[in-house]
C-alpha cells in the first residue's frame, strides 16, 4: 500500500469536501488527513490517503466528480512540489503536517517555498521536527534556519538529537555560532560533542556515535540487561566490553547475554571483533570494511586500543550515498556539491563547473594546435579529417569505462592500489582486454571507413589508429584512478572528461602519424 498526496484546486462551494471524501470512500482510499483554506473563490485541498491505486486511478474520478484541477502523486520527491504549492500561501499549516511526513519529505518541500515563507515554516516548526531537519539539511540551509530561529529554539532542539547527529549539525555552522550553541547545551550533551567534534566530519571518529553501551570485563550479565532496559542507546543489539583502563577487550551480542547466567562475568564471554578503526581513518575506508567483513557495528579505538565508540551500519547507506553523489559529481568535472540542487544559485552553480571546463579547454587547445602543425597533411587528403571526431569519441568512451571500472574495484576493496601484484594484474587484464576490443573496434572501423573513403590506405590508417587508441586509453583510464589513489587523490578527480580530453590530444598524434605512415607515403 502506497501514501498519497492530493492536491485539489477547485471554485469553493457547499459540499465540495463532501464530494471528495465520498468519492476516495468508494475507492477504497484510507484517508489519514485533509485540510484546506480558501483564496477568493477557490479553494485549497490538501489529502494525505493510503491506497493500492494507482495515481491516475485517484486523480480521474476525483476531477469528473467537482470539475476542478487535480493532482496527485506518491510521497517523495514527486510529491513536494505539490506540499510546496500548498503550504506556500498557509506556512503555518507546515505544522499540522509534520506527524505525516518525514523529515527529509518535509525538508523537499521547505526547499521549494521562497524564503520569507521558508522563515515562517522554520519558527512554526515542532522542536523534534527542527532537529531532524537540520541533521539531514545542507549547511546553507542550516545557516539559513539558524539565521532566522531564535538561538533557544535551536538549543532545545539540539539537545533532543544524540551526541553524534547534534555534532553533524554543529559542524555545519559557521564557527562564531557554533560556540555560542555548543556553550548552551546540557553538560553531558555538551561534553559529548565535544569530545566528537575533534575529528573531522569525513572521517571515522566524524561519524561515529558515543551512545552506544560499555561495560567493565567485571560487570555481570544482570548488569548489562538491566543497563539495556533502563537506557535508549543506538545500539540496543550488541555491547561493548572495556578493562579498567578502557581498552576494547570484546563484544558480546544481546542474544548471547539472554543465553547466560545472570551472574556471569561479561569479560568472561566478550569476543575479540574481527576488526577496528582509528578515529582519523576516512569515513569511506571505514564503510568499506564494515560490508567487506560483514560486521554491523565497528569498534573505533585510539592508539592504546581505547574504546572512543562505534560506527553502526545505520549510518553505512548515508556514508555510502554521500560518497557516491561526490564521486559523480567530480567524474562530471564539477566541484563536490556543497547543497541541495534548488538551493544553488546560477553563479555558485557557475562556480561549481567552470575551473574543470577551464582546464579542459586549455588540454584542448594543445589538439587544435597539433591539427594546425598537420594542415598540410589534411589538404593533401581531406578524407582524413572525417574519421577524426569518430577516433576520438571511441577512445574517451574507452577510458571513462576503465576508470569507472577500477573506481568501482578500488571503492570496493576488490583491487588495492599498494599491491603491486594486483596492479600487475589489472596492468594484463586491461591489455588483453583493450587489445581484443580494439581488434573488434579496428575491423569495424576498417569497413566502414573503406565504405566512405574507397581507399584501403585510408582504411588502414583508421583501423590502426582505433587499435592503438583503444588499447592506450584503456591503459590510462585503468591505471591513473590506482595512480591517484596512490598519491592520496580521490580517483573521482580523474574524472571522465579529463581523460577524454587527454585521449583526444593523443589521437591527434597517432591518427596524423599513421596518417602519413598509410595514406602520403603509399
Amino acid at each position: 500500500m502506497a501514501r498519497y498526496v492530493i492536491l485539489v484546486k477547485a471554485r469553493d462551494r457547499p459540499g465540495l469536501l463532501a464530494s471528495i471524501l465520498k468519492v476516495l470512500a468508494e475507492l477504497g482510499v484510507n484517508v489519514v488527513i485533509h485540510l484546506g483554506y480558501t483564496t477568493g473563490s477557490t479553494a485549497h485541498l490538501l489529502f494525505i490517503v493510503d491506497s493500492d491505486l494507482e495515481p491516475e486511478e485517484i486523480e480521474e474520478p476525483i476531477r469528473q466528480s467537482i470539475r476542478g484541477d487535480v493532482d496527485v502523486a506518491e510521497i517523495g520527491p514527486e510529491a513536494a512540489s505539490l506540499i510546496a504549492e500548498f503550504i506556500g500561501e498557509r506556512p503555518l499549516f507546515t505544522s499540522v503536517l509534520e506527524p505525516y511526513l518525514a523529515p527529509s519529505d518535509l525538508l523537499d518541500a521547505i526547499i521549494r517555498l521562497e524564503k520569507e515563507d521558508r522563515i515562517e515554516v522554520y519558527r512554526a516548526l515542532s522542536l523534534d521536527t527542527l532537529a531532524r531537519i537540520m541533521v539531514i539539511a545542507d549547511p546553507d540551509t542550516v545557516e539559513e534556519i539558524t539565521s532566522s530561529v531564535d538561538q533557544r529554539k535551536i538549543v532545545k532542539a539540539l539537545a533532543r538529537l544524540d551526541a553524534d547527529e547534534a555534532t553533524d549539525v554543529l559542524q555545519k555552522m559557521p564557527e562564531s555560532l557554533r560556540r555560542k550553541i555548543l556553550y548552551q547545551l546540557p553538560p553531558e550533551l555538551r561534553r559529548a560533542v565535544a569530545r566528537l567534534m575533534r575529528y573531522p566530519p569525513e572521517t571515522a571518529g566524524g561519524v561515529m556515535t558515543t551512545d552506544i553501551p560499555v561495560f567493565g570485563e567485571q560487570q555481570t550479565v544482570y548488569d548489562a540487561l538491566n543497563a539495556l532496559r533502563e537506557h535508549d542507546y543506538d545500539v540496543r543489539d550488541t555491547i561493548f566490553v572495556v578493562d579498567g583502563q578502557g581498552v576494547l577487550k570484546g563484544l558480546v551480542s544481546v542474544d548471547d547475554l539472554l543465553s547466560e547466567v545472570l551472574t556471569t562475568r561479561l569479560g568472561r564471554i566478550a569476543v575479540k571483533p574481527r576488526i577496528t578503526v582509528r578515529p582519523d581513518i576516512d569515513r569511506e575506508e571505514a564503510a568499506r570494511l564494515m560490508l567487506r567483513y560483514g560486521v554491523t557495528r565497528l569498534p573505533v579505538v585510539d592508539e592504546q586500543d581505547r574504546l572512543l565508540g562505534a560506527i553502526i551500519i545505520e549510518d553505512v547507506a548515508s556514508i555510502l550515498a554521500e560518497e557516491a553523489a561526490e564521486d559523480i559529481a567530480l567524474l562530471g568535472a564539477t566541484e563536490k556539491p556543497k547543497e541541495r540542487y534548488l538551493r544553488a544559485t546560477v553563479l555558485e552553480l557557475v562556480r561549481s563547473r567552470i575551473t574543470w571546463l577551464l582546464i579542459i579547454y586549455l588540454i584542448e587547445s594543445v589538439t587544435a594546435n597539433v591539427l594546425a602543425a598537420y594542415s598540410s597533411v589534411i589538404e593533401k587528403a581531406g578524407i582524413i579529417a572525417a574519421f577524426i571526431p569518430l577516433i576520438m569519441d571511441t577512445g574517451g568512451n574507452v577510458g571513462s569505462q576503465a576508470t569507472a571500472t577500477m573506481i568501482r574495484a578500488l571503492a570496493l576493496g576488490e583491487i588495492s592500489e599498494h599491491s603491486g601484484r594486483d596492479v600487475l594484474l589489472v596492468l594484463v587484464k586491461e591489455a588483453s582486454t583493450a587489445a581484443l576490443i580494439g581488434l573488434i573496434m579496428g575491423g569495424i572501423g576498417f569497413g566502414f571507413s573503406y565504405a566512405i573513403s574507397r581507399s584501403v590506405n585510408v582504411a588502414l590508417a583508421v583501423a590502426s589508429t582505433l587499435f592503438t587508441v583503444v588499447l592506450l586509453a584503456d591503459l590510462i583510464g585503468a591505471l591513473l584512478p590506482i595512480a591517484a589513489r596512490r598519491l592520496g587523490i580521490d580517483p573521482a578527480v580523474i574524472s571522465a572528461p579529463l581523460i577524454t580530453t587527454v585521449v583526444d590530444v593523443s589521437v591527434v598524434f597517432i591518427y596524423m602519424t599513421l596518417a602519413i605512415v598509410f595514406v602520403l607515403r603509399a
